[in-house]
C-alpha cells in the first residue's frame, strides 16, 4: 500500500513541521509502510483498548484501519509539543479523523456509514524517530455512528482484551491509586507562566466539582468538546459534565502523568495535559448499575487559554473501553 520508498521528514525538521508531514504522508497519501522509518522497530503505542508493539504491528492496524475505511482522513486541529533536537520531543497531536465505513470492523459488516470522530496522539520522538506513544481514540462515538450497542462493543472488547493490556491497566490502577491527592486551593501564577501549576488547578476542579476552581480557570463562554458530536457550552455546563462522571468514578484519584505549553498571541496559549484516573464504578454508566469494579481512564486534554482562562477545551477518552471495565459478561 503506497509507493514512496523513503519519507521526506528527517529529525531536523521543525517538529511540528515533522508531526503534520509523517501523518499526511502515512495516511493521506497512503504511505503506510513510512512507519517503519517513523517508528522504532520496538516503540509501544499505549491505548485505552489496547497495546501495540512494534513497527510492523502499527503498520498491520493501520493497514486493517484504512481495509475498514479506505477514504480516512486525518485533518490536523493542533500539536502542542515540548523538548528540543538534542533532548528528544514530546508532542500531542489532536486530529479529526473523517472516514466512510466500506470495511467490516470489530462491530460489525460494512455500514457505508460517514463517521467523525476525534483522536490525540502524544508522541515521544528522539532524533526523527517515535519511541514511545499514547493514543487516545473516541471509540464511543465510532461506534454509535456505527449503529453498534454500546454495551454489547463493551462486551465485545472486553473478551478481546489481552492479559498484556490487563497487567497494565492493573499497574497503573495501582500507581495512580497511589498518586498524593492534590490541592486545588492553591492558586498557580497563571497559564502562560505556570501552565503545570494550572494544569493541576484544572483537574483539581474536575474530581472535586469545585465550582469556584471552575469558575477561576474558566471564562464563562467556554466550550468543552468531547466528541465533534458532543460539546458543553458554558463554565456551568462544563462543571456538570465532570460532576457526573465524577459520580461515576467512585473516589477517584488522577496522576497529570505529561504537560506541555505552546504560547500563542501576546496573552494566549495553548496547553496539553496527558491524564490518567483510577476509582470505583460507582454510579449508572450507560445503562450498566454500579458495580463497584476498578475504573481506569487514560486521557489527554487541550486547553486553548486567554488572558489565563480556557476558552475552549478538547477532552478525549475512550468511553467505550471505559464501559468495556464493569460490563456484565
Amino acid at each position: 500500500m503506497g509507493t514512496q520508498v523513503g519519507g521526506a521528514y528527517t529529525a531536523d525538521d521543525d517538529i511540528v513541521h515533522f508531526i503534520l508531514g509523517i501523518t499526511f504522508e502515512i495516511w493521506e497519501e497512503r504511505g503506510v509502510e513510512l512507519i517503519r522509518q517513523y517508528y522504532g522497530d520496538d516503540c509501544t503505542v499505549w491505548g485505552l483498548d489496547g497495546i501495540t508493539r512494534g513497527a510492523q504491528a502499527v503498520v498491520d492496524a493501520t493497514s486493517k484501519t484504512l481495509e475498514a475505511f479506505p477514504d480516512r482522513r486525518l485533518i490536523a486541529e493542533n500539536v502542542i509539543w515540548s523538548g528540543n533536537r538534542s533532548d528528544g520531543y514530546y508532542t500531542s497531536h489532536r486530529l479529526l479523523s473523517l472516514a466512510t465505513n466500506e470495511g467490516a470492523t470489530v462491530f460489525g459488516p460494512p455500514t457505508g456509514a460517514a463517521i467523525r470522530m476525534t483522536n490525540i496522539a502524544d508522541c515521544v520522538i528522539e532524533d526523527g524517530v517515535i519511541t514511545e506513544e499514547w493514543l487516545v481514540r473516541d471509540n464511543m462515538t465510532l461506534a454509535r455512528q456505527l449503529g453498534a450497542d454500546p454495551v454489547a462493543a463493551a462486551r465485545d472488547m472486553a473478551e478481546r482484551r489481552s492479559d498484556d493490556h490487563q497487567a497494565w491497566m492493573d499497574a497503573e490502577i495501582e500507581r495512580v491509586s497511589h498518586v498524593a491527592r492534590q490541592d486545588g486551593s492553591a492558586q498557580a501564577l497563571g497559564a502562560r507562566h505556570d501552565p503545570g501549576g494550572f494544569a493541576r488547578q484544572v483537574l483539581a476542579g474536575w474530581w472535586t466539582s469545585d465550582a469556584a476552581i471552575i469558575e477561576s480557570v474558566y471564562a464563562p463562554y467556554a466550550v468543552l468538546h468531547r466528541s465533534p458530536l458532543r460539546q458543553y457550552s458554558g463554565s456551568r455546563q462544563i462543571l456538570g459534565h465532570y460532576d457526573r462522571l465524577k459520580r461515576i468514578v467512585g473516589g477517584a484519584m488522577y496522576s497529570i502523568d505529561h504537560v506541555a505549553a505552546v504560547p500563542f498571541s501576546d496573552n494566549g496559549v495553548d496547553i496539553a495535559v496527558r491524564w490518567t484516573v483510577a476509582g470505583i464504578h460507582d454510579a449508572e454508566l450507560c445503562g450498566v448499575a454500579p458495580t463497584g469494579k476498578p475504573l481506569f481512564i487514560l486521557g489527554v486534554t487541550h486547553l486553548r487559554c486567554v488572558d489565563d482562562r480556557i476558552i475552549s477545551e478538547s477532552t478525549v477518552f475512550d468511553d467505550l473501553a471505559v464501559l468495556s471495565q464493569v460490563v456484565p459478561a
